[in-house]
């Protein structure tokens, strides 16, 4: 039901452009693109069904006319922008005429003619079908932005190599030469053969020139017609008649009027050599690829040129199904053609313009092949000049402007390949340039994201005054990697010797490696890891891999790093470095003060009167999983920390507590709240049996009455512990902006 409501839609859209106001615009459009099409048809079907196919030149101009039709008058009725244009496009067709050229060297000559023919045809309805299915399906599931993965460079090494075989092809057709190789293209040269193509080349070139020089839509059907009258001037003058024009070989007929549509019969099908089109599997895979790449390519730019927002997946539906009808009735690839849909655009042009153009079309069919064998065939090998000397100058010329040298020096290479060896080899060296690209440019992506020791980054775990001043003493035996990205080979490899380099430098016991950010790695980096087994025990050291997901550990085991006494894993950073820094402080004999007056000594060791804070605080014992104070509690009191530890955490409903800092002998509890007068932000609990001494508000305000000295000496106490914390977090956002 909406299907028919949306093409009753669309049809009132097209009923509504025959208004006066409307179809002027339209009439315009249609006329003038619809010519520029048919010569665009004639210039490709020339270059597809040329040499050994040359005979049946007149039945692949009635394919190209209806591919045409078919593919335009879908983008008028199915583009989400009213004024697309649609037309058989030269990449394709480009890579259709190496296919057939291969075919009929592949052929034996008992199989050229008819044989040859419908093998071509049955290629060409394959290549579109199947191009119609990856356009309709890539825009149904919303797969457009996949093939935006293929390198900028190789994209345009392939385009390059396309605009090379365009200008190949259509000196080819001017000459009825098939330059497949030097000593043909050294013939070039002589008198005779100039006057063949040096013409249309001169065409190419005016033509390249009003149409970069002058904007008016007049400019190329006006050049093209020019160039056509200018031809048979010429010809009339030196006295050359029709008949001798085309005995001669300088028009594209002459063809029969009777065989310009259907190209072939049902019977015809037999005959198709399905060996020699399969041999060409990985040409026709290409031309899918190529096709899709330019169809979204020239979709962003139409986007771009015309300010308005279209809908990508629908014109990918749009071209699919407009391929789809063209291959069923063996026509050409189509798509959205850049230049001329922003012409119709610009000129007022909506979705009746793309039906005139499909009706130009389908009429230049019924006038029959007899017409349009007057085409000369220097003007149609100077418009297929034109296209790729177009190609040939985004590519060479402007893009040694834009592209870094490297990816430049791929656009040529690529290029080069095409040209001396072949497209398929091109192609072979275009993956391989792909490939290489991909890892150079991933190898240089650091994989390591921060690189501290124990001295910058701490557990939350506080430690008492002796702890803290022995760990950051021997902090530099922590050797703290957090990582990211993908680990393979290349990146994997540079993070070993980087581990490698600063165990022999520094006295390193920990080397740990936090996998937070890690998605993922290949089976060359995980052996490459696990190398780091045997790196960490030659310098008696220990591998601590935290935050690591279970298949990449289960990765890292098969590569060799199993845990064991020298591969340990925990669940996240905070708890790797708790373990590392319990285990380096019980390395030695740390003497810690039992008593709290002797830790709050070692805080301020040279003042008198820390015993007299004493009497204001009341000693209390708590029992591990006691609470001191909730989250949400009024900030009456604080804690001092004689023995035990007690945890800060966070409370959320239906999620576990997330532990913010555990605090041991020696240590603050409370007091930020408390200072500031806000409610807790947090709970703390104790996490074992502890002693703790509790400073009330009321005795805060005794002891201010009573002893100021005291009150002051307990307001330098709690600075130092605030000024402990900032100091650490400086040192720690310093070393994590390095």
């Amino acid at each position: 039901m909406a299907e028919a409501s949306w093409v009753g839609a669309t049809m009132a859209k097209v009923a509504d452009e025959l208004k006066p106001q409307r179809l002027v615009p339209n009439v315009v459009v249609g006329g003038v693109v619809g010519l520029l099409e048919l010569v665009f048809a004639v210039a490709l079907s020339a270059l597809v069904f040329s040499g050994k196919l040359s005979g049946f030149a007149a039945q692949g101009l009635g394919l190209a006319l209806l591919g045409t039709a078919v593919s335009c008058l879908c983008a008028a009725l199915f583009s989400s922008l009213p004024g697309t244009l649609s037309l058989n496009q030269d990449i394709p067709a480009t890579i259709i005429a190496v296919i057939a050229a291969a075919i009929a060297q592949a052929l034996s000559p008992q199989l050229q003619g008819m044989s040859l023919f419908v093998t071509v045809v049955a290629v060409i309805a394959l290549s579109t079908i199947t191009t119609g299915i990856v356009f309709f399906v890539i825009g149904h599931f919303s797969l457009g932005n996949l093939v935006r993965f293929l390198p900028y460079s190789v994209l345009g090494g392939f385009l390059a190599g396309t605009g090379w075989l365009l200008v190949l092809g259509s000196v080819g057709l001017m000459t009825d030469l098939p330059l497949n190789s030097w000593q043909q293209i050294a013939v070039l040269g002589q008198s005779d053969m100039l006057l063949r193509w040096l013409p249309g080349v001169l065409f190419a070139f005016i033509l390249m020139f009003n149409v970069y020089r002058f904007s008016h839509f007049l400019v190329l059907p006006g050049t093209i017609v020019a160039e056509i009258a200018l031809f048979y001037l010429v010809a009339r003058i030196g006295g050359t008649t029709l008949a001798e024009l085309q005995n001669g070989g300088w028009l594209l007929g002459p063809f029969s009027d009777a065989n310009l549509w259907p190209p072939l019969i049902w019977l015809h099908l037999s005959q198709v050599s399905w060996l020699a089109i399969i041999a060409q599997l990985p040409n026709l895979m290409l031309l899918v690829v190529l096709s899709t790449v330019a169809l979204l390519l020239n979709v962003s730019g139409l986007e771009a040129a015309t300010n308005v927002d279209i809908d990508l997946n629908r014109e990918m539906k749009a071209a699919g199904i407009g391929s789809l009808g063209s291959g069923l009735l063996g026509g050409l690839i189509g798509y959205p053609a850049v230049s001329l849909s922003v012409l119709s655009v610009k000129m007022g042009g909506g979705r009746l313009a793309g039906v005139l153009v499909s009706t130009i079309c389908l009429l230049a069919l019924g006038v029959g092949a007899g017409t349009l064998s007057l085409f000369p065939k220097a003007v149609a090998g100077g418009v297929l000049f034109f296209l790729g000397l177009d190609f040939l100058k985004e590519w060479v010329y402007d893009a040694w402007k834009r592209l870094p040298h490297v990816e430049y020096g791929i656009v040529i290479f690529i290029l080069l390949t095409i040209a001396v060896v072949g497209f398929l080899p091109g192609v072979a060296i275009g993956v391989v340039a792909a490939i290489v690209m991909f890892v150079v440019a991933y190898s240089r992506t650091e994989v390591v994201r921060h690189e501290l020791n124990g001295q910058q980054m701490v557990s939350r775990v506080t430690r008492s005054q002796v702890g803290r001043q022995h760990l950051r003493a021997h902090g530099e035996r922590l050797y703290i990697l957090r990582l990211q990205g993908f680990i393979f080979f290349g990146t994997a490899e540079k993070l070993l010797n980087q581990v490698r380099e600063r165990l022999q430098q520094k006295p390193v016991r920990y080397v740990v490696l936090d996998m937070a950010r890690v998605t993922g790695l290949d089976s060359t980096g995980m052996r490459s890891l696990g190398r780091l087994r045997q790196v960490a025990e030659a310098h008696e050291a220990m591998v601590i891999i935290t935050h690591a997901t279970a298949v990449i550990q289960a990765q890292m085991a098969r590569g060799g790093l199993a845990a064991d006494g020298v591969v340990r894993y925990f669940r996240d950073l905070d708890s790797g470095l708790e373990w590392c820094e319990n285990d380096l402080l019980a390395l030695v004999q740390v003497e810690e003060a039992t008593t709290l007056l002797g830790q709050l000594r070692l805080m301020l060791p040279n003042e008198p009167r820390l015993a007299d804070l004493l009497p204001y605080l009341e000693r209390q014992s708590v029992a591990a999983g006691t609470y001191l104070m909730h989250q949400g509690d009024a900030p009456d009191d604080l804690y001092f920390v004689e023995s035990g530890q007690v945890t800060a955490q966070l409370e959320q409903p239906g999620l576990p507590p997330m532990r913010l800092e555990t605090m041991g002998a020696g240590r603050v509890v409370g007091e930020m709240g408390y200072y500031l007068g806000q409610v807790r932000t947090a709970s703390v609990v104790a996490e074992m049996d502890c002693v703790v001494y509790k400073l009330g508000r009321d005795k805060l305000r005794l002891m201010e009455v009573e002893a100021a000295e005291v009150a002051s000496v307990l307001h330098q106490l709690i600075i130092r512990f605030l000024s402990e914390r900032v100091t650490h977090l400086v040192t720690a956002v310093q070393a994590l902006e390095r």
